[in-house]
């Protein structure tokens, strides 16, 4: 069925300027109008061919002198069929309010809906993507581009229905922000980013003073505190959160800290962004819409402004801390791992490597993603693969408490860890 598309017709002289969207309409009815009177085809053979129903067919080949550029849409040309010129204003005036705001960082269809909804109660709102549309052919909206080749992490078994669904319902990633420099200081700026990428969405960024264990674990205080505690909390491999880089086993202090407060670690996909594309896209809006967009005269007013920041997010998601149900949950301590299965060189092997000990599998999983299920308790590693939401598990070794982590961490079988 072909689409229907508005058609916008400017005059000038004999020429007709026409919309990229409508130049293919026009000439798909000229070539139907061809295929027929020209080449020959019946009008069935069309409709497979072009895969077009019948009555688009038959309405473009009556004669060989049609008009192609027919507008048959109803109402007046220039005109929007159902929202007016009025609306468009209020459109254009809400942006300029935005704009004009130190306050506000989101200028798109959401946040327009958001203040339509608190300037015009009464009014019925316009939908998003007509709200969308009105900014685009008002010149108002700057379209951000996105470079995404999907599927292949689906493919691959990555088990995103296992950490969002089966290890904890919220599911909190957290990260650094790359460093960030303020003229006329020599040393960076640090700030940690906080997201859930389940409803209700959450988005917060917090300056720290350097970038390292305490000061997550400071900084995951707060966040708890103040919004919620998670499920579980989905980093990455840095030394910082996954501990030592030659010790075997060992239990680093932001796993401890996190077991402690009854909260699952995952730990993300080594050297692949995609694992943590909650967090990361976060970032992304925190560079465009934060930090390169606003000029700062100190750390005063980058602090100041920053929760102007987090209070426009918190707003443009609408995030609600959700109600707890009251019910205690058993909590056994275990800590994940998300890998992707390597060539061991050989061919005949895959391995993975998961706190500096290598695990061998078979060739079978050779570029598969996996999971990996730390159980603190029995001290064993189970690894997994998802297949249609479920796990099968394909390995389970031995995975003994590093000594000095136990004497640290794990006294008596049971966490004790505070800073």
């Amino acid at each position: 069925m072909v689409k229907k598309i508005s058609i916008v017709k400017h005059k000038s002289g004999s020429k007709i300027d026409i919309q990229y969207g409508q130049k293919k309409l026009f000439k798909l009815r000229a070539e139907v109008n061809r295929l027929y009177f020209e080449d020959g085809l019946s009008k069935n053979a069309i409709c497979r061919i072009k895969r077009l129903n019948k009555r688009f067919v038959i309405r473009w080949t009556q004669s060989t002198s049609q008009d192609f550029y027919k507008d048959r849409r109803g109402w007046p040309m220039g005109q929007r069929r159902k929202w007016t010129k009025q609306t468009e204003a209020k459109i254009a005036s809400i942006h300029t309010a935005l704009k004009s705001d130190p306050r506000s960082f989101y200028l798109g269809a959401s946040a327009i809906e958001q203040q339509w909804r608190r300037r015009y109660p009464k009014d019925k709102i316009p939908p998003l993507r007509t709200i969308g549309q009105i900014l685009k052919d008002l010149g108002l909206s700057q379209p951000h581009k996105r470079f995404r080749k999907p599927g292949a992490s689906a493919y691959l078994c990555y088990p995103e229905y296992t950490i969002y669904n089966k290890i904890g319902k919220r599911v909190m990633e957290a990260d650094f922000v790359g460093h960030k420099f303020l003229a006329g200081r020599t040393e960076p700026l640090q700030f940690a980013g906080f997201s859930f990428k389940s409803a209700p969405k959450f988005r917060y960024f917090k300056r720290i003073e350097s970038k390292g264990a305490d000061s997550l674990i400071k900084v995951c205080r707060e966040v708890f505190a103040k919004y919620e505690k998670p499920d579980a909390v989905k980093i990455d491999n840095a030394a910082d959160y996954i501990g030592s880089r030659s010790g075997k086993r060992n239990i680093s202090k932001v796993m401890a800290f996190l077991l402690s407060n009854n909260i699952y670690p995952i730990f993300a996909v080594p050297r692949r962004p995609f694992s943590q594309a909650s967090i990361e896209g976060n970032n992304s809006v925190f560079a465009r819409k934060f930090w390169c967009r606003r000029m700062f005269e100190s750390l005063k007013d980058v602090d100041r402004q920053l929760v102007w920041f987090n209070k426009a997010s918190l707003d443009y998601t609408g995030y609600q801390k959700p109600q707890e149900d009251g019910v205690e949950r058993e909590f056994v301590p275990m800590v994940y791992f998300l890998r992707q299965v390597r060539d061991s060189g050989s061919g005949k092997t895959g391995w993975i490597e998961i706190l500096n000990e290598s695990i061998t599998l078979p060739a079978a999983y050779i570029s598969y993603f996996v999971i990996g299920q730390w159980h603190l308790v029995k001290e064993i590693l189970t690894i997994y693969i998802e297949k249609d939401k479920r796990l099968k598990r394909i390995a389970s070794v031995p995975f003994r408490i590093n000594e000095q982590s136990r004497k640290n961490f794990y006294k008596g079988g049971a966490l004790s860890f505070c800073i």
